[in-house]
C-alpha cells in the first residue's frame, strides 16, 4: 500500500516530494535531500539550508563511487554537521542518493529509529520508481500499438479507397469529351460520397470504433458498402455471398475479415488490374473461411512477398490470418488470376486474438 501511495504521485517530483513531507514528519529533520543520478546532468533535490545543500552536492559529487558502492547507510560530515545518506537501488540500476541530517549521537535511539525509517523508505522509493519507469514503458508501447493498428487499418481500407478515387478521377477527366453534363454529375456525387465514406473511416480508425458497438447487421453491411465503393470506382464486377451466422464471429474476427477483404480487393484491382472478382464468406460452428478469386494478371508469390513496397499487403494477410490461428493459402498464375482461401477457428484462444488485432 505504502508503495501504491508513491507511484500515485505521479512522476519523481512528486515522489520524491512526498517522501520530504514524510521524513520531515517522522524524524523533525532540519535538512533532506535526494541526489539523484539518473539523468546526464545531476540533479539535487532538498529541503533546507541552500548554502549547506550545496556543500552537501559538491561533496556527494567528489565522493560519489564510493558511496554507491556501499549497500548500507553511510555517514556523511559537512560544515560540522552530521548527515545519514543511502543509495537508492533497484537490481542493477542506481537512482541516487536519499539522506537527511543526523540531530542525535548514533547511540541513541532516535538516531536509529532514523536510519531504519531512512532504509525503508529507500526501499519504497526504489520500487516506486521502478514501477513509474514500468508504467512510462507500458504507455509507449500502448501508444506504439495503437499507432501501428491506425496504420494498419488505413492502409488496410482508407488508401484502398482512395486509390479507387484516383482512378475514378483520372477515368471521368479522359470521358470528359464524350461524357453528357448529366454522366459528369453522376460520376462526381460519386467521387463526393466516396469522400464523406473515407472521411468517417478515418474517424472511425483514429478513434477505435468498432462492430461492437453497432447494429447486428453492421458487419456485412460495411463490407458490401467497401465493395459496391470498389464497382463503382473501378468498373469491376465483385460478386459478395456469405453463407451461415456472421454473429458467431468475435468483433476481432469481424475486424480482420473486413481487413483481409480490403487487402485482397486491392491486391486484385490495383495490381492484378482484374475484372471479375469473387468474394464467398462461409461460417460454420467450428471454422470460417474466406475465399477471395480474380481473372487478373497473376504474380510470382515468392517474388511479390520479398518485394518491400507491394509484399506489404499480402504481408498483412499472413500477419492478420496468424493472429487469428488461422491458415492462409494464396494461388496465383501469371495471365489467369488469383485465388486467396483463409481459414480460421471460432473457438479462439481470444486472448491471443484480441492482442494481436
Amino acid at each position: 500500500q505504502s508503495v501504491n501511495i508513491l507511484a500515485n504521485q505521479g512522476n519523481k517530483e512528486g515522489i520524491i516530494n512526498f517522501s520530504f513531507e514524510n521524513i520531515i514528519r517522522i524524524t523533525k529533520a532540519s535538512t533532506v535531500f535526494y541526489f539523484d543520478i539518473t539523468e546526464d546532468t545531476k540533479k539535487m533535490y532538498s529541503y533546507g539550508d541552500k548554502n549547506l545543500i550545496d556543500k552537501l552536492d559538491l561533496k556527494i559529487s567528489s565522493n560519489l563511487e564510493d558511496i554507491l558502492e556501499k549497500n548500507d547507510f553511510i555517514e556523511l560530515s559537512v560544515l560540522d554537521r552530521q548527515f545519514i545518506i543511502v543509495p537508492i537501488k533497484a537490481n542493477y540500476l542506481v537512482y541516487g542518493i536519499l539522506g537527511l541530517e543526523a540531530t542525535y549521537s548514533k547511540e541513541s535511539l532516535v538516531y536509529k529509529e532514523n536510519v531504519y525509517q531512512l532504509n525503508f523508505l529507500s526501499e519504497l522509493i526504489s520500487t516506486a520508481f521502478e514501477r513509474l519507469a514500468l508504467e512510462e514503458v507500458n504507455e509507449r508501447l500502448l501508444i506504439s500499438e495503437e499507432q501501428n493498428r491506425i496504420a494498419n487499418e488505413i492502409h488496410d481500407s482508407v488508401l484502398q479507397k482512395l486509390f479507387s478515387m484516383s482512378c475514378g478521377i483520372y477515368s471521368t477527366i479522359k470521358k470528359l469529351n464524350i461524357y453528357t453534363s448529366e454522366e459528369i454529375e453522376n460520376d462526381l456525387n460519386l467521387l463526393r460520397n466516396t469522400t464523406d465514406t473515407v472521411m468517417k473511416d478515418l474517424r472511425e480508425k483514429i478513434y477505435g470504433l468498432s462492430w461492437n458497438k453497432s447494429g447486428s447487421n453492421s458487419f456485412s453491411l460495411d463490407v458490401k458498402r467497401y465493395i459496391n465503393d470498389i464497382k463503382k470506382l473501378n468498373n469491376v464486377n465483385i460478386p459478395f455471398t456469405v453463407l451461415g451466422n456472421v454473429e458467431i464471429l468475435s468483433t476481432n474476427q469481424k475486424k480482420a475479415l473486413y481487413r483481409m477483404i480490403c487487402e485482397g480487393l486491392s491486391n486484385s484491382v490495383r495490381h492484378g488490374k482484374a475484372n471479375n472478382i469473387e468474394i464467398k464468406l462461409n461460417i460454420n460452428k467450428e471454422r470460417t473461411c474466406l475465399s477471395i478469386k480474380d481473372d487478373g494478371m497473376g504474380f510470382d508469390l515468392k517474388q511479390t512477398l520479398e518485394d518491400k513496397t507491394r509484399g506489404l499487403g499480402l504481408q498483412n494477410l499472413y500477419q492478420l490470418t496468424e493472429s487469428l490461428q488461422g491458415e492462409i493459402h494464396i494461388y496465383s498464375e501469371m495471365g489467369i488470376g488469383t485465388t486467396i482461401e483463409i481459414t480460421m477457428p471460432n473457438y479462439l484462444e481470444l486472448v491471443k486474438g484480441e492482442a494481436a488485432i
